[in-house]
């Protein structure tokens, strides 16, 4: 398991200071990093106090290595299997994966012609000039703000939502497309 370098963590460098003895903190951080290298572990300690402080410094350099292999295979795009050692190969099992269902794709976006927007206003009733909605999400690239337009129907119905809107906050529309805000100065004549 030769590496070419491993992340040496400050936590290391607080860890070692905590020990008193000048050549056991230069043992230790030999270790640390031959193990962090090379995968080498030592066999025997000369205190209590540097097996505590290994065991800690080993677990640090055990996680990093397993969150590098799970991104390195997320990157492959497969699903790592966990790296066994001897003390982690009593984990409990791990559940069976189920297959990940596959998404109905979704089709691509058709631009429609000024015609199909004009024939599904006609068929809904809208007021909503084609010609002008066309143009419109013709400059724009067919976005809604940053994003792609998915459904140009669904555009369609909030432009006449909208229309509407904005035709009754103006006042009461007549059959001659007229509003009360266009009839009032004739109100003295009736």
């Amino acid at each position: 398991m030769k590496k070419a370098y491993f992340q040496y963590y400050e936590t290391f460098e607080i860890i070692i200071e905590k020990i008193k003895d000048i050549e056991e903190r230069e043992w230790l951080r030999k270790v640390i990093i031959q193990y962090g290298l090379h995968g080498t572990a030592p066999d025997t300690f000369n205190s209590e106090a540097l097996e505590i402080a290994w065991t800690i410094c080993k677990d640090l350099i055990d996680q990093q290595t397993h969150r590098r292999e799970v991104n390195a295979a997320n990157r492959a795009g497969k699903k790592a299997e966990p790296a066994t050692t001897e003390e982690n190969s009593a984990v409990e099992p791990q559940p069976e994966e189920k297959p990940a269902q596959e998404k109905p794709k979704r089709k691509n976006f058709v631009k429609p012609t000024v015609e199909e927007i004009e024939a599904f206003c006609k068929e809904k009733k809208y007021t909503v000039n084609a010609q002008q909605f066309f143009n419109y999400y013709e400059s724009n690239g067919w976005k809604i703000g940053r994003n792609a337009m998915k459904s140009w129907q669904a555009a369609v119905q909030n432009w006449n939502t909208r229309e509407k809107a904005n035709n009754k906050a103006a006042g009461t529309i007549w059959e001659n497309n007229s509003t009360d805000a266009d009839t009032a100065g004739y109100e003295d004549l009736f």
